[in-house]
């Protein structure tokens, strides 16, 4: 069985979503609360199922690299993430 992670790694769209904010020098109360939502949205559903697969080892040699790629990007906006008080990413190791 073949587990199809295209549409998980999605939440890449958000890291950079995140990156892009951080970059403006201004940014409004609803831009903040619409990156928030799709935030929250890409971790409690997509990262989790991610994370589901992965902890199983499910995932085939791709997906894992993709899983990995996922997960250093996620770390490396950490500080962003506190900074727009944005939820923290529950990721593996």
């Amino acid at each position: 069985m073949r587990i199809s992670i295209d549409d998980d790694v999605a939440v890449l769209t958000e890291v950079r979503a995140l990156r892009e904010l951080a970059r403006r020098n201004e940014v409004d109360d609803e831009q903040t609360y619409d990156l928030s939502i799709r935030w929250g949205t890409a971790l409690a559903g997509r990262l989790r199922r991610l994370v589901y697969y992965h902890d199983r080892g499910l995932l085939d040699d791709d997906a894992e690299r993709r899983f990995t790629a996922v997960c250093d990007e996620l770390r490396g906006v950490t500080d962003l993430a506190a900074r727009f008080d944005l939820a923290r990413p529950q990721l593996p190791g």
